[in-house]
């Protein structure tokens, strides 16, 4: 009798204590640390109230302002252009830390906060140009909703109006990554570097010098680069991330591998931190970079014979 008994109250010690282990499992992977840089809308609609998850409407170019205040998700708020490139900067200096600090303080984000960025559509290129920031100045939990708002409206989820400004928030930013960005010499001195690759992130008109919308003295692209344009190599045609296999077949393809190092640049870095983004968080590669001053910075060079190019002077600016 005392050795059944002896079994019973081990058994339902057992029981207890896998209870409990579930129980704390359950939680954790619930908790805002657990969460992956990509976020779907469940995920997010679950999360709506919870005080520690601030989501954030980035805008875009030219401005989804009227957009955000006509629709935007319940308790978003909102990241102007003006604000964010300001920030970021040229890359002629790095992004300033005064500037960032005081834009997190009025999007009232704290530092341990969980973060979700979206765009009107979730292909709005400002968005992961976001992102990169965020992370260059060492905010952790950070994700980006994929499909942004046109996924979520469509699928009838909450949304409000208005633009209301947000309780202020207390942000002491971390020392920069400058692990994630180069300058101009620094892409110079790597160019015949083997175990360097460049992806071109702008888009096929501008790295074949067809377009110059922006209106540089010089078109084409940076030798050896490879023309993997933001949009149609990262996103469906419904502004969703493409999938792991589809991403790594288009960057494959180019010898965008995970043994190299990658500088990705555009014309001013935030077409490049998409590439980043896909690469670095989706795909797993270690060693990716963004040249904030890209092609604006490479195409106007005064001194052109030490900035070589594929392509031609326009002297257009």
């Amino acid at each position: 009798m005392r050795i059944l008994k002896k079994n019973f109250v081990i058994v339902v010690s057992l029981v207890f204590m896998v209870s409990l282990i579930a129980g704390y499992q359950n939680a954790f992977a619930n908790s805002v640390s657990m969460q992956k840089p990509v976020v779907e809308a469940d995920w997010l609609q679950d999360n709506l109230e919870n005080p520690k998850v601030k989501i954030i409407f980035v805008d875009n170019w030219p401005s989804d302002k009227e957009a955000y205040e006509k629709k935007h998700i319940k308790g978003s708020a909102y990241m102007g252009i003006g604000a964010l490139m300001g920030t970021i900067g040229d890359g002629s200096a790095a992004p300033d830390k005064e500037s960032f600090e005081g834009m997190m303080h009025r999007l009232g984000v704290n530092n341990g906060d969980h973060v979700v960025l979206y765009g009107a559509a979730g292909d709005r290129v400002f968005t992961l140009g976001a992102f990169w920031l965020m992370e260059y100045f060492g905010h952790e939990n950070l994700s980006y909703l994929n499909g942004g708002l046109a996924k979520w409206a469509k699928e009838d989820r909450p949304t409000e109006s208005g633009l209301k400004a947000a309780a202020p928030g207390t942000y002491n930013a971390a020392v920069p990554v400058e692990a994630i960005s180069v300058n101009g010499e620094y892409v110079l001195a790597n160019l015949k570097n083997g175990n360097t690759v460049l992806v071109d992130a702008r888009g096929t008109g501008e790295f074949t010098g067809e377009v110059n919308n922006e209106k540089n003295k010089r078109i084409g692209n940076i030798p050896g680069a490879h023309d993997l344009g933001y949009l149609v190599t990262n996103f469906k045609d419904d502004g969703t991330l493409k999938s792991i296999d589809e991403l790594n077949a288009v960057y494959g393809a180019k010898g965008v591998t995970k043994d190299k190092e990658v500088i990705a640049y555009c014309q001013g870095g935030i077409k490049a931190a998409n590439a980043y983004f896909t690469l670095r968080h989706i795909l797993g590669y270690q060693n990716v970079k963004v040249y904030v001053g890209s092609w604006g910075e490479w195409g106007n060079r005064v001194d052109f014979s030490k900035y070589p190019i594929n392509g031609k002077i326009v002297e257009s600016k």
